[in-house]
């Protein structure tokens, strides 16, 4: 919210032009809204102008990834870090003035205030097409939604602001209940879920499974993390996105991820990679690539993308695949994968060449995340991959825990398998022994072991899509159902000694600019 920097964006939303193909562009003029928002242009504009914080490093291209996966029990900092201001998630260090805290709330408020803009004005507007005004104010509803759950996901209550006069008087506003945030994230979205189209207007565009699919999520935080047993809900929208034929697998787990495969169908909504401009690309480059083969020597990055020993080791194989640590903390494999799921196959590599011909091809000190793969491998110019928000995968995922936890495992188990079917076939060179199929000896049916199942599931089929610390988070529940998860797995599972563990780090504190301007707002507990 950050009030005095975030009332003259709001006032200015009208910024984003010419940009009907990419998402995040950065703005070449700004206007007012008393000399905006008159044709319907504008209003496109603006509109594509509210996606464009959530692409941008206060969220998705760097802080809020940062958060997910350092923070999480897959990803570990790399030994090469140098930089505190950037690994310090992967710690639990934050503070209420950290970066890590600080911008993905006013990113994302951003997004909420110029989608606000959008609802309220457009209707003020003259369209011909009455369909592209009713579309453009769901995409509005959608975003505003989608925000404010991840708010509640990530700081519980918060000021609820829905209108341009809210952002105004945001210095006095109290934070709101999450049952009242969320009861206005399901009118958003239903209501957006009515007029979006089936197949998004632009890559990176929502459309009505995007919708499905923030609604299942919705409902499955509320009915694992809040434990309001709403998992009727969640199993609705996760169903309607799996009988939509527009949607579906792609044969190949990798496929999806592949900037060739741009716009297929399995993505249901994703971050975009223009490969234009750095401003208007994910940042692969800085996010993934070793520094090791001399990306980015400069520091700064080589901050997320290395799994934890566990994580790596994790996968299903029928020959063990153990690593070891060397006398440096580095990792040593010490077998090789063999008969392993594909998906560990495609989404790590041991080594890699450069194009700096005095750098050749190396053998890396750990493993490194391969399931990004940029055209140009992130040299030369901005990358061309995009970053998944939601899958096809995932419905699937979403509607087997919602089914598990409805007591039918066996409809669980059966989703699942359509994931494991694809692990097993992926390119046809892996596999992995039928023993360790659901409904065959070495695995459990009951409900408790499916739910815990389809936990480990979700970290293989979502690894390193910022899914696992949300996971980690919502298993411990907010009731303490199943007390410490989150601390156990996180000791247990990640190497690294964290230095804080205490339960009130599940939530993130309220920003300290926001507490220094607005005395209505309270501080979560332990900050």
């Amino acid at each position: 919210m950050r009030i005095q920097r975030l009332i003259a964006p709001i006032a200015l939303t009208g910024a984003l032009l010419g940009c009907t193909d990419i998402l995040n562009e950065t703005p070449k003029n700004f206007l007012t809204t008393e000399s905006y928002y008159k044709t319907a242009a504008d209003v496109e504009a603006a509109t594509l102008a509210a996606y464009q914080p959530l692409h941008r490093d206060d969220v998705w291209r760097r802080w809020l990834l940062w958060d997910a996966e350092l923070a999480s029990d897959q990803t570990r900092i790399h030994p090469d870090e140098p930089n505190f201001g950037t690994y310090h998630p992967g710690l639990f260090l934050w503070t209420p003035s950290d970066g890590s805290v600080v911008n993905p709330w006013n990113g994302i408020y951003l997004s909420i205030a110029r989608a606000n803009l959008v609802i309220e004005r457009a209707p003020t507007v003259a369209f011909s097409d009455a369909n592209q005004q009713k579309q453009l104010v769901a995409e509005a509803k959608f975003l505003r939604g989608y925000g404010y759950l991840m708010l509640t996901k990530l700081y519980d209550d918060v000021p609820l602001l829905l209108s341009p006069a809210d952002h105004a008087d945001a210095a006095n506003r109290a934070r709101t209940p999450v049952e009242q945030v969320h009861a206005q994230i399901v009118k958003d979205l239903t209501e957006a879920e009515a007029d979006l189209p089936d197949a998004p207007a632009a890559l990176g565009r929502a459309s009505k499974a995007a919708a499905r699919m923030v609604l299942a999520d919705l409902y499955q935080w509320r009915s694992s993390f809040l434990r309001k047993s709403e998992w009727a809900q969640a199993s609705t929208y996760a169903k309607k996105v799996l009988d939509d034929t527009r949607w579906g697998l792609m044969d190949d787990y990798l496929a999806p991820f592949l900037p060739a495969n741009k716009g297929n169908k399995e993505v249901i909504w994703l971050v975009p990679s223009s490969s234009l401009d750095n401003r208007s690309s994910f940042d692969n480059n800085c996010n993934y690539l070793p520094r090791e083969l001399g990306f980015n020597t400069a520091g700064g990055c080589e901050v997320v993308g290395q799994p934890t020993k566990w994580m790596y080791e994790s996968y299903l194989c029928s020959v063990p695949d153990p690593l070891t640590l060397d006398a440096n903390g580095r990792l040593t494999d010490t077998t090789g994968a063999t008969n392993c799921d594909y998906r560990k196959q495609v989404t790590y590599r041991h080594g890699g060449c450069s194009t700096n011909a005095t750098i050749g091809c190396l053998t890396f000190k750990w493993p490194n995340l391969n399931k990004y793969r940029p055209t140009n491998r992130g040299v030369g110019g901005p990358v061309d991959t995009d970053f998944p928000l939601y899958r096809y995968a995932e419905a699937i995922l979403m509607y087997a825990e919602a089914q598990n936890e409805l007591g039918n495992p066996g409809v669980a188990i059966a989703q699942i398998n359509r994931l494991r079917a694809r692990a097993r076939k992926g390119t046809g060179s892996a596999s992995f022994a039928e023993p360790h199929d659901y409904g065959t000896a070495g695995e459990a049916t009951d409900q408790a072991s499916v739910r815990e199942a389809i936990y480990q599931e979700r970290s293989w089929e979502l690894a390193h899509e910022a899914k696992r610390w949300f996971d980690q988070i919502r298993h411990d529940g907010k009731d303490g159902a199943f007390p410490d998860y989150w601390a156990t797995t996180t000791n247990q599972h990640d190497p690294e000694a964290r230095a804080d563990v205490r339960a009130f780090r599940k939530r993130f504190p309220i920003p300290a600019p926001d507490m220094a301007l607005d005395k209505n707002l309270t501080q979560n507990p332990g900050y």
